[in-house]
């Protein structure tokens, strides 16, 4: 849950149905490795920054002390940094490494990559460097038991084996991990190849990009020229298995890759075999607790939780949280949930089956924060200045009243805005401008658009050509509240006003790429109001204005 300072951000732990496992005071939490002593171990900070590990009934097992700690690997390990150097802890909370080196990975197939002031090297479970300790760059080993390394500063790439010993000479200029099918990307020049374990070429460099194999043996690749340019995925002889037609994603998650043609989104397997129709407006690469938040667009866009299966349970929600910049956040990799907005304005979390877990509800006057569980009972509850807290809204699926610039206008006054325009003295206006008044910086074309009276910008959005391409509703669902805003305005001048002008007598204060107008006789005076928009890179900026002009 989040506030305005002093608050911050909290995070509180919950079980599956929302029970309060630890009150929300800590700042980071990360996944929980199931093999704890006793059970669950997660890292986690407090709201000082501290991090220390936290057992399943959210206890410290290790107080908070640590300057950060990673999630636990496969080999059950958490790299920590204290002092500004990184160590490792196992599954209890104990440093089992000494925070020493400069620079520690996560352990692959029994080594992690580390770094001391001499080099990087490779070390074992006991934190003793077993290889190198020198070199300039170290990558992962891989499952065929080789590494990628750059001995020397400035110099070439090639491989070292689980001894020690080099097994390819340096001759690359870059180099990535062995998958499982025996096959490393690697560059000279601009261009990637393959090599095997020999170091013999399975492929020449040939591609612009090459990507290390994942577990379903692919990677993401692209080459080819003019006429034969390609990108997809291509197995460990480099054939491709996997071509992008339209949309692809560059990554498999759980084993299914998100494929589309820009209105509709669906997913095929490492082999290309649809496994779930392409009949989604939007959605997320699959969580790895295998549901995704998906939205079927079929007049109405409404929103779902997606499973790897096909199958999908219908969200009563407005729509699902999105971050600072418009985005889907989605299910968490963390908790396995996902953020929805509900219709009052609270944010629930909601799990792979599409239940609901847990929600955070902010009062009227933002000074109160809840948090509730499944059956909807309070089971933590902060209180602080009002203005605190902020209820949730949606950013996508808007209402039309979140559009509204004027909320007088369209909540039946437009017949006293309208009059208070009418009776200004006439001045020169730019209508489009963030300012309208603001004529200084007009450039010579704008000055053609002048126009000279008063007005009031009704509402406004302006739609990023991203967010159009990501979320094809957009523009639909935008225009529909636009076209809700500007009826119910004419309606109340209609009943304020009368009949319009005749349509073909209609006013427009400026052209663009889409307008409609409705216009009233006053007097002397026309009042206009009207619907613009505007297209330009993509971008789509739409206003309503109502303005009192001389005729």
């Amino acid at each position: 849950m989040t506030g305005r300072d002093p608050f911050g951000t909290r995070l509180a732990l919950v079980d599956a149905v929302g029970a309060l496992v630890r009150s929300p005071d800590l700042t980071a939490v990360g996944p929980f490795h199931p093999d704890g002593e006793g059970g669950p171990v997660a890292p986690a900070a407090d709201r000082a920054g501290r991090w220390g590990y936290l057992n399943g009934q959210g206890r410290w097992l290790s107080a908070p002390g640590l300057e950060w700690a990673g999630a636990f690997d496969g080999a059950g390990l958490s790299r920590f940094r204290r002092a500004g150097l990184f160590g490792y802890a196992d599954t209890s909370g104990t440093p089992v490494v000494a925070a020493r080196f400069t620079g520690a990975e996560e352990f692959h197939h029994g080594l992690p990559v580390v770094r001391t002031e001499d080099g990087a090297g490779y070390a074992d479970p006991t934190g003793r460097v077993v290889i190198g300790g020198g070199f300039d760059a170290a990558g992962p080993f891989g499952p065929v038991g080789l590494a990628p390394v750059r001995p020397v500063a400035g110099g070439a790439c090639g491989y070292v084996d689980r001894e020690g010993r080099p097994a390819i000479a340096p001759r690359f200029d870059g180099a990535g991990p062995f998958g499982a099918g025996g096959a490393a990307p690697v560059r000279v020049g601009e261009l990637w190849g393959l090599v095997d374990t020999a170091g013999g070429w399975i492929v020449e460099p040939s591609f612009r990009l090459l990507k290390p194999f994942d577990e379903n043996g692919l990677a993401y690749a692209i080459g080819g020229g003019p006429g034969d340019a390609f990108a997809g995925f291509v197995d460990c002889r480099g054939e491709p298995v996997l071509r992008r037609e339209s949309e692809m994603d560059e990554e498999l998650w759980c084993g299914l890759l998100k494929v589309g043609d820009g209105f509709a989104r669906g997913f095929v397997d490492p082999a290309g075999r649809p496994v779930i129709e392409p009949r989604y407006a939007w959605v997320e690469r699959f969580s790895p607790c295998g549901a995704a938040v998906a939205c079927v667009d079929d007049g109405i866009p409404r929103w779902s939780v997606l499973r790897t299966d096909g199958s999908f349970t219908p969200s009563p929600h407005r729509e699902p949280v999105t971050d600072g910049d418009g985005w889907v956040v989605g299910f968490d990799d963390v908790t396995g949930l996902a953020a929805f907005v509900s219709g009052d304005g609270a944010v629930v979390h909601v799990d792979a089956a599409g239940r609901d877990v847990c929600r955070v509800e902010a009062s009227g006057d933002g000074a109160c924060v809840a948090l509730r569980d499944a059956a909807g009972r309070t089971v933590w509850e902060g209180t602080a200045q009002p203005g605190t807290f902020e209820r949730a809204w949606p950013h996508l699926l808007r209402d039309a009243g979140q559009y509204v610039d004027r909320t007088p206008v369209r909540e039946g006054e437009a017949a006293a805005v309208a009059a208070e325009l009418l009776d200004r003295a006439p001045q020169p206006f730019h209508p489009g401008s963030t300012d309208p008044y603001d004529l200084d910086r007009l450039d010579e074309d704008d000055e053609e658009d002048l126009c000279r009276g008063a007005v009031h910008v009704v509402a406004s959005v302006f739609l990023e050509a991203e967010a159009l391409a990501e979320y094809p509703f957009l523009q639909d669902w935008t225009d529909a509240r636009f076209a809700e805003i500007h009826d119910t305005v004419a309606e109340h001048l209609r009943a304020a006003y009368g009949p319009p002008l005749p349509a073909d007598r209609a006013a427009f204060l400026r052209f663009g790429d889409g307008e409609r107008s409705v216009t009233w006789q006053v007097g002397e005076r026309l009042l206009v109001l009207q619907e613009w928009m505007v297209i330009g890179d993509g971008d789509v900026e739409m206003e309503i204005w109502l303005a009192a002009v001389d005729a």
